[in-house]
């Protein structure tokens, strides 16, 4: 009975590891708001320089009921969703055709190493001479961006299957269809998670250049024109919407790599 009740004090339950973690994260976010608020009223005062997050949430609940700023929200989110999804359809197809074929990762290389090196950003007006400051402009720049990590991210993920399963299952003369989705797939699931994860970060800041060059509607040109006047609070909002999507959207893959992969979990240390 001693020894049982022992190894129940040995450590925490994969549960309780998991409150303790949220909880640490809980408290970092009140934290953090919390010396934002008193920066701002108590050390940077000047309303040019800084804004407390109690002025910046007021604004961004004058906006919301106005309507203007469901508005932004919306043209922001079309134009990252469909770059984005263009991005994962393009990167993760072209990373797995370049992980199995040898002819098309020597055509492909190069190139995928040069445009993933260069500052892409540059592009945006060139998009504007092809496609105009519609939404076109907005999508191309945001693909454009965020194809490349998830691209290399699904070659590598490929790459990264255990030979001696490949060797196993051509033993038993499984099919390529076989291969790739029992071995390849599972192998390269995590890598795909990854890349999509920094493909977000990327992808919102598509967002932000594409609407910052020349836009007439959406979050970043909410932030253009409240520079170009000084609105410090209403900079500080369209930063923080930014931040909030990709902190949900990186949540939601993360909630997907645990379904899908749930081999993957792994219980961390709670000190």
């Amino acid at each position: 009975m001693n020894e049982a009740a022992a190894g129940l004090r040995q450590g925490p339950t994969p549960a309780q590891i998991v409150w303790i973690s949220r909880r640490r994260a809980i408290y970092s976010v009140i934290g953090g708001l919390a010396l934002w608020e008193f920066t701002g009223q108590f050390l940077v005062t000047n309303p040019i320089l800084f804004s407390p997050l109690s002025k910046v949430l007021a604004v961004g609940w004058k906006l919301l009921m106005n309507g203007e700023l469901m508005r932004h929200m919306g043209v922001s989110a079309l134009e990252f969703a469909l770059g984005f999804l263009l991005s994962a359809v393009v990167g993760i197809a072209l990373g797995f055709l370049m992980a199995t074929s040898r002819r098309t990762q020597d055509i492909l290389d190069p190139w995928v190493s040069f445009f993933y090196s260069s500052p892409l950003v540059a592009l945006m007006p060139f998009f504007l001479l092809i496609f105009g400051i519609g939404l076109a402009s907005k999508v191309a720049i945001v693909f454009v961006i965020a194809v490349f990590p998830i691209l290399l991210n699904a070659f590598v993920g490929i790459r990264s299957a255990d030979p001696h399963l490949l060797e196993v299952a051509k033993a038993f003369n499984c099919t390529r269809g076989q291969i790739f989705t029992k071995i390849l797939m599972p192998a390269a699931l995590p890598f795909v998670i990854v890349g999509l994860r920094l493909g977000i970060g990327r992808a919102l800041t598509g967002v932000v250049v594409g609407e910052l060059f020349a836009s007439r509607a959406g979050v970043g040109y909410l932030i253009t024109s409240a520079g170009l006047s000084f609105d410090t609070a209403t900079v500080f909002l369209g930063v923080l919407i930014f931040s909030l999507m990709g902190v949900l959207l990186m949540e939601g893959l993360k909630y997907l790599e645990q379904r899908l992969a749930p081999w993957r979990k792994s219980v961390q240390e709670t000190h």
